[in-house]
């Protein structure tokens, strides 16, 4: 993993294990890291629920993470993050890692567990 992608309190695979990152001097250890993959399981971990819908077109499904100001965090199954029915970028989160920098950056609040 790239250092720059990285800060203290993201999660990911130490030695196989998941560790979160208590230190900004173990960031300089980046390229013994590895991403942890964003799943179902770790947004269950972070607090969101899933929503299944049916359509004609066939289920739908999301993820929502209710903020304590009232607000909603969506993601779709793709797992991009939404506004209302629209894809807020072009590309899906693939890491833990990116979940939590992108809801830092939103939010300015930490996604722990």
């Amino acid at each position: 993993m790239d250092s720059s992608e990285l800060r203290i309190g993201n999660y990911t695979l130490d030695h196989g294990h998941p560790e979160q990152i208590p230190y900004g001097s173990d960031i300089d250890s980046a390229g013994l890291m590895e991403p942890i993959r964003l799943t179902e399981e770790w947004l269950i971990k972070f607090g969101f629920e899933k929503f299944e819908f049916e359509y004609d077109e066939g289920f739908e499904t999301t993820y929502v993470l209710e903020k304590k100001n009232g607000h909603q965090f969506v993601l779709n199954e793709d797992l991009q993050p939404m506004d209302g029915e629209i894809a807020m970028l072009d590309y899906k989160l693939e890491h833990v890692h990116q979940l939590q920098n992108l809801f830092y950056c939103l939010t300015g609040q930490e996604l722990a567990i």
